[in-house]
């Protein structure tokens, strides 16, 4: 057959497979259960001990994410992120200045609320904080490293087919007296 009347078959065939893919019974189509890989960038509130610390300052972060949609209304999602809190002013007494930052690898789950344009879904999560803490004074200077568990709840909403903003409340801990939680404001974009 000459390639000009393949040419021609070409549209036919994509349509019947189009069709063939297609759903016949008119029941809307089920998720497909697909990966997705993105990126976010994040503005991070301390909150109790650790806002005292930094002197109220915000951080921000980033993060990679990779998401599996198990259909229905669930997906799991993995994030890793990498969280800096800018040094503080001298606080306290001691003029103590305080910088922190953390390594965090959150295990999520996701459970979407609503359908249509912007879809408004619930966050779930555990997961473990690598956490830095820096204080220097005139007397003194320290430095802390630890490992710690960070639990996370949150709300978000999917404003585009690849882009999402998320409100997240992750409890987690430098030392036993000091607690390090955090607000974190999202936003996400998945390729």
């Amino acid at each position: 057959m000459p390639l000009n009347r393949r040419l021609y078959l070409l549209p036919l065939v994509l349509a019947g497979l189009s069709l063939a893919a297609g759903d016949t019974d008119g029941k809307a189509p089920q998720a497909s259960h697909a990966n997705t890989f993105g990126m976010s960038v994040q503005a991070d509130l301390p909150l109790r001990e650790l806002q005292d610390s930094l002197d109220h300052r915000t951080g921000f972060g980033l993060g990679l994410q990779w998401t599996h949609d198990h259909g229905a209304a669930h997906a799991s999602r993995t994030r890793l992120e990498f969280n800096v809190f800018p040094e503080s002013q001298p606080v306290g007494p001691t003029a103590t200045t305080t910088y922190a930052k953390n390594v965090a690898l959150s295990f999520d789950h996701l459970f979407r609320v609503s359908e249509g344009p912007a879809r408004l879904y619930l966050v779930g999560g555990l997961g473990g904080a690598r956490w830095t803490l820096e204080q220097k004074a005139p007397a003194f200077s320290s430095n802390l490293t630890t490992t710690k568990l960070a639990v996370t709840a949150g709300v978000g909403v999917q404003m585009a087919r690849q882009l999402t903003l998320e409100a997240r409340y992750v409890v987690s801990g430098i030392q036993k007296t000091f607690d390090a939680n955090t607000v974190q404001v999202s936003l996400g974009w998945r390729f």
